[in-house]
């Protein structure tokens, strides 16, 4: 048997272990037979494993080059450098695919394993739907997309890897955000059971919040280092430019945001229960969206690596699972009522549904900007594009107010705050946030849209340091040293203080983003070899431009000496623009010189001969710290994640 025979046999196997999952359990519910419902539950399991093997299949396909493989061919060369094999694996619809299955099969896996016991009556609908999702996708391969169909000749050379795809961060941008995007499945699925048996009350609760976290971090990620990919070598001048593909992972993720923390008011105060299956259920709809989006939808995007003509399929897939969650909705309301009521607007859980609209809000203003184009070309025959400027303008100030609520928020008590404690509580951080705004008001000339932003950055910040020490000085009046009573407070709440570091790694990111938007300096020059270019503090000369010439691309490197206004060397910087005639496609990398106030960024644009060519100089300020707040996010979701008891022990 061969390799591309024994991966499309496995992919038969699973969908069989779907079929036989879905039908089983429901059968198994309907006549009580528990042998019936383990035994269903083992096949879900047992998906894993036969997943894992096809992937093992198709890697080995691309480590072999068994270009008989079309999905190999396609996606990969002899000249492929094989460190990007992983790449490859997903480079395509097909390949990305079996990458989604297996990492739904190993979430559902891991799922059932540790569902706490409070749940055993909704397990066998939560194996019924996780089998039902992952049936899905295995039956698109199996019919329509398969990744181990053939030649009947067999090439000698492949096509090669996208270009694009040849970068540090495709090994994880792509993966993080394609899992994170299948795994909302996973709270999806553990709320639509909950609910299915009536009990989405406590019960569960935590369990709920610990898969949401994750999911809700591993997109969260995703997201970051494809802005960090498109910063380095999409030739773009920034991060982020509210690409379609950069949306639908985006929208998602804002809704999850929304769901983690209305949830903690439903698991403190009994309330919000309609409003977070709500939630789930879009955030749910709206990964569909992504995939149908990304896999052949009618909107272009330079992300779209795995683009097909499947799009219908996805649409199809998508509008099916809103149906179903309305239908779950309407049939199921009268057992998620909430216990309680918000009672006054000046109460920590009003804060959080007012963040909960923001969050909501700034999701339906990216989507409508996503949509807005296809509506125009449909029912007015007219063309419409909508950019940055949309996006910036209206969601910035929600944006802005979003970020006010996070700094106000923490001051508020549950049920009811008194008007001495609000006072109280807000007197610091609001008096150092309004100092700082008149500062930067009187000794900058920027924009008060800057200003404000900066001032309501330090409001949010103070408010996080003054809480923490507050809670310090609460244990150095029992005697514990002042510096370990700072990290004894994450092991006592690790709930409380593990979301103040995420919020700060927010705030690291928001910093970045207002340096790059309200203090960019930016020129656009034709430079000749041995001229110098002043921007900033800053002069730039072109050393050499160099060619280089390979069996799938052409290459053309410059180099550029970085001085300040004395002349002394501070960095020798090199930027590219590749051509790769088989994708007619080239792939510009900056060069960057970076450091925590700002980024000196060079783009390549356009080599005119050998001595001279077009660039594009930025000095983006703050953007260092952006990418220091990914790796505060990832602590910050650990300490909140991480178990009470390995706490305790530490």
């Amino acid at each position: 048997m061969t390799v591309s025979s024994l991966g499309f046999t496995l992919l038969i196997l699973t969908l069989n272990l779907c079929l036989y999952s879905i039908i089983g359990s429901l059968i198994g519910v309907r006549v009580s037979s528990n042998i019936l419902l383990k035994s269903c539950k083992n096949a879900s399991y047992c998906t894993l494993i036969t997943l894992g093997l096809s992937v093992a299949c198709l890697v080995y396909a691309f480590v072999t080059r068994d270009f008989s493989i079309k999905y190999v061919f396609n996606h990969s060369s002899l000249s492929m450098n094989p460190i990007y094999t992983w790449v490859a694996m997903y480079a395509g619809n097909e390949g990305s695919l079996l990458y989604i299955g297996f990492i739904i099969s190993v979430a559902s896996f891991f799922t059932l394993l540790f569902l706490p016991s409070e749940l055993n009556d909704a397990e066998p609908y939560l194996v019924s739907i996780l089998s039902g999702f992952l049936l899905f996708f295995v039956g698109v391969m199996v019919l329509l997309a398969n990744p181990f169909e053939t030649f009947e000749n067999i090439p000698k050379d492949g096509r090669g890897i996208n270009p694009l795809l040849a970068h540090p961060g495709m090994f994880s941008h792509p993966p993080l955000l394609m899992a994170g995007l299948a795994t909302i499945s996973i709270p999806f699925s553990l709320i639509v059971s909950m609910v299915f048996t009536g009990k989405f009350r406590n019960d569960g609760l935590d369990y709920v919040r610990t898969t949401s976290l994750l999911v809700w971090s591993i997109l969260g990620v995703g997201l970051l280092l494809g802005s960090w990919w498109a910063y380095t070598i999409l030739g773009w001048g920034g991060y982020w430019v509210w690409d379609p593909i950069e949306n639908v992972g985006l929208m998602p993720w804002l809704i999850m945001t929304a769901f983690i923390h209305s949830i903690i008011v439903q698991r403190r105060r009994g309330m919000f229960r309609v409003w977070n299956v709500i939630l789930i259920f879009l955030a749910f709809v709206l990964a569909q969206f992504g995939m149908f989006i990304n896999r052949g939808g009618p909107v272009v995007s330079v992300h779209s690596f795995a683009a097909s003509t499947l799009g219908y399929v996805f649409l199809g897939f998508m509008i099916f699972s809103a149906i179903f969650c309305l239908i779950v909705f309407m049939l199921n309301s009268n057992k998620i009522k909430s216990d309680n009521n918000v009672k006054s607007f000046l109460s920590r859980e009003s804060a959080f549904l007012i963040n909960n609209f923001f969050l909501v809000a700034i999701t339906f203003v990216t989507l409508w900007g996503l949509i807005f184009p296809l509506i125009s070309e449909v029912f007015a025959n007219e063309t419409v594009t909508v950019g940055a400027p949309y996006y910036n303008s209206v969601n910035g100030p929600v944006i802005l107010a979003l970020l006010f609520v996070m700094g106000i928020g923490p001051n508020l008590s549950w049920r009811k705050t008194s008007n001495k404690n609000l006072k109280t509580n807000l007197l610091l951080p609001v008096s150092l946030a309004v100092i700082l705004f008149i500062i930067l008001l009187i000794t900058t000339s920027r924009p008060i849209m800057s200003s404000l932003s900066l001032s309501v950055l330090m409001l949010v910040i103070s408010t996080i340091l003054i809480e923490w020490l507050k809670g310090s000085f609460r244990l150095t009046k029992g005697g514990v040293p002042w510096f370990i009573s700072f990290f004894k407070l994450i092991l006592n709440n690790k709930n409380k203080y593990g979301g103040y570091i995420v919020h700060i790694s927010i705030l690291l990111v928001a910093l970045g983003v207002i340096g790059i938007n309200f203090y960019q300096i930016k020129v656009d020059k034709v430079i000749s070899i041995g001229e110098k270019i002043d921007i900033g503090n800053y002069k730039v000369e072109l050393i050499e431009i160099r060619n280089n010439e390979f069996n799938d691309r052409r290459e053309k490197i410059a180099t550029f000496s970085v001085t300040n206004k004395e002349d002394e060397l501070i960095s020798i910087m090199e930027g590219n623009n590749t051509f790769y005639p088989s994708f007619n496609m080239a792939s510009i990398r900056a060069a960057i010189n970076s450091n925590p106030v700002e980024d000196l960024y060079v783009i390549p644009s356009d080599f005119i001969s050998e001595s001279k060519m077009k660039i594009i100089i930025s000095i983006n300020p703050l953007v260092w710290w952006m990418w220091i707040g990914g790796p505060i996010f990832i602590l910050g979701t650990l300490i909140s994640l991480w178990p009470n008891k390995l706490l305790k022990e530490k």
